[in-house]
């Protein structure tokens, strides 16, 4: 089980994204807390997952 690394949410069932923070670096995030960084433009463009990964 994790939590969330801004609100500290945790919880059975929560899903968390992986994402690079403009000043934390990657940090695992609850999805209102990405939403919210996101629209703040905290977050370094092409990141956030749910675990996968990505290549290209």
């Amino acid at each position: 089980m994790g939590k969330c690394e801004i609100c500290g949410k945790e919880g059975e069932g929560l899903s968390l994204f992986w994402a690079d923070h403009k000043d934390l670096g990657y940090i695992a995030l609850c999805q209102d807390c990405w939403r919210k960084l996101y629209a703040e433009n905290l977050l370094v463009g092409g990141t956030g997952s749910g675990g996968g990964g990505c290549c290209g």
